[in-house]
């Protein structure tokens, strides 16, 4: 499954340096955090700030490409022709249930300094991999993934999930807590707003990646 590109139901850079603020309405939050506060910790070595954007970043390809996809993709045709030479590609054709992370994320020079850094630990005066960070990578970017392929299944998704997966980086991009319940309702999560927002007062007691923010109803 690829997701979209574009803001706000998209993918979004990960540093968000672009974004000065939120578009429509204002913070409902008493602190505005800095746009790049997460990707800043992330940057220094902070690990779960950098755990938090894979899972953001992260998805399944629950769907291979198929004939029939095609013909109703609405894509013009000479698109429509050469993804069809991909189809006679077994490797293209393949459901591929493992998680991955978006290219483009990963294709930040400063995602690929905090990779080596994170990889990597110093044992005996040896360069070894570090095998607990590969785990704790390995579950975030299955959880990311888990929650996509669930909301491509139209399945149930609760807000704890949703929060933990996706309000990092968006609180990171100064969303308020509104816009992020409508982009979660865009998905087709049909959260009420008191369930919604408790899960992100719990997300914010638990997670000091968050900061200090309070919590008002959307209006």
């Amino acid at each position: 499954m690829e997701r979209k590109r574009t803001a706000p139901t998209g993918r979004i850079p990960a540093g968000g340096h672009t974004r000065k603020g939120a578009a429509g309405g204002g913070r409902l939050q008493g602190v505005d955090p800095r746009p790049d506060r997460l990707s800043a910790k992330a940057m220094e070595g902070d690990e779960p700030a950098f755990l938090a954007l894979v899972r953001f970043h992260s998805t399944f390809n629950p769907a291979p490409l198929t004939p029939e996809l095609l013909l109703v993709s609405g894509l013009d045709n000479a698109t429509r022709e050469r993804l069809a030479g991909r189809l006679k590609r077994k490797e293209d054709s393949l459901l591929r249930p493992f998680p991955s992370v978006d290219m483009v994320f990963w294709g930040e020079e400063w995602v690929q300094k905090a990779m080596d850094r994170f990889l990597w630990q110093r044992r005996g005066g040896k360069r070894t991999p570090n095998a607990a960070f590969l785990r704790r990578l390995w579950e975030a970017s299955s959880e990311g993934a888990m929650l996509q392929l669930r909301i491509y299944k139209k399945a149930a998704v609760t807000p704890s999930a949703w929060v933990r997966v996706k309000y990092p980086h968006f609180a990171n991009l100064g969303l308020s807590d509104s816009q992020m319940l409508k982009i979660a309702r865009a998905e087709g999560c049909r959260f009420g707003v008191r369930e919604f927002l408790a899960a992100v007062r719990r997300f914010n007691r638990r997670n000091p990646l968050s900061g200090r923010r309070r919590t008002a109803p959307p209006r």
